[in-house]
């Protein structure tokens, strides 16, 4: 066994993406340019506590760990995050798995931080262990991680063209490129974290603004919601397993509204402006990500597809 740290030469990204299609590609393909993007651009990726297995030449189990590492007046500090951990199939229970955790965690506790979250990171794969990982999850629980939290995607699929939103006084328009400093002033007062780093992140990635549909009130933005597909200069999680699916798929949210405009029924209309945004692109099915707002969207027809278990690790 050879263990190789990230910043040891060049990252092999074909082979790591072989390795996660070969461990768990059947449910959630990989692409090397969603790898890329989440594992190898990231700025977040913790190259220290980032490594991967060589047997015979071959790489057969990898680990990428991640701490905040830019614009620390939006987003968590004191965590750390163990983005993905895996071993192929045909080489487990040799103790790679161990190994390449006591890395991680032995990289993380140097970076000072108090909390190991799996998955949830900036750039995420996942929320949680999806839950079909039922052996992951035991081992894991094993090495002191504890359950906090489930969390679900849901799916709704397509045939007939949807409804779109009763007009009323508050408008729903695709956002343009002007209007990206509207969106992120909105963003700031009213979502100052994670929502409002992702738009920003998107923008710096030469996003234009049509990724985002906005409710204004006389011009005023009080909502948005973003609609995504591969196209987008940053790929979104609701899209990052379209390839599970035959037909055409995009992904809706986060989705958010102006604390002094809620409960008027905006949510809801915004959705399904959003629903009809992506079905006239061509969207056959829609997947909304990491959301435990079980009712508000089976309102809308979408059933639970994916779940996934939060775990946490203090140090």
């Amino acid at each position: 066994m050879k263990l190789v740290n990230w910043h040891d030469g060049e990252v092999p990204v074909k082979e790591l993406c072989h390795l996660w299609n070969r461990t768990i590609g059947e449910s959630f393909p990989m692409s090397e340019r969603l790898f890329l993007q989440n594992s190898i651009k990231c700025p977040h990726v913790f190259s220290e506590g980032s490594w991967y297995v060589e047997v015979e030449e071959q790489i057969v189990g990898c680990v990428v760990s991640k701490v905040t590492a830019e614009r620390k007046d939006l987003l968590p500090s004191g965590v750390g995050w163990i983005q993905v951990l895996m071993v192929d199939p045909n080489h487990q229970n040799k103790g790679y798995g161990t190994a390449l955790l006591e890395k991680a965690e032995q990289a993380l506790q140097s970076a000072a931080v108090s909390k190991i979250a799996l998955g949830s990171d900036i750039n995420h794969y996942f929320p949680g262990i999806p839950s079909e990982l039922e052996t992951t999850m035991e081992w894991f629980e094993k090495k002191g991680y504890i359950q906090v939290n489930t969390e679900h995607d849901y799916v709704q699929s397509y045939e007939q063209t949807p409804q779109a939103p009763v007009p009323n006084k508050i408008s729903f328009t695709v956002l343009k490129n002007e209007e990206k400093n509207d969106l992120l002033t909105f963003l700031g007062r009213c979502f100052p974290g994670r929502w409002y780093y992702e738009a920003w992140d998107y923008f710096r990635a030469g996003g234009q603004g049509e990724h985002f549909l906005v409710a204004k009130d006389n011009q005023i933005i009080i909502g948005f919601v973003r609609v995504n597909d591969w196209s987008s200069p940053i790929i979104g999680p609701n899209v990052y397993w379209k390839d599970a699916f035959e037909d055409q798929t995009m992904g809706i949210g986060p989705l958010g509204i102006d604390p002094n405009y809620r409960k008027k029924g905006y949510g809801k209309a915004i959705i399904e402006q959003a629903i009809k945004t992506a079905y006239d692109r061509g969207a056959r099915n829609i997947i909304i990500d990491w959301t435990d707002l079980k009712g508000f969207y089976e309102s809308f027809g979408f059933c639970k597809w994916k779940s996934y278990v939060q775990f946490k690790k203090n140090i």
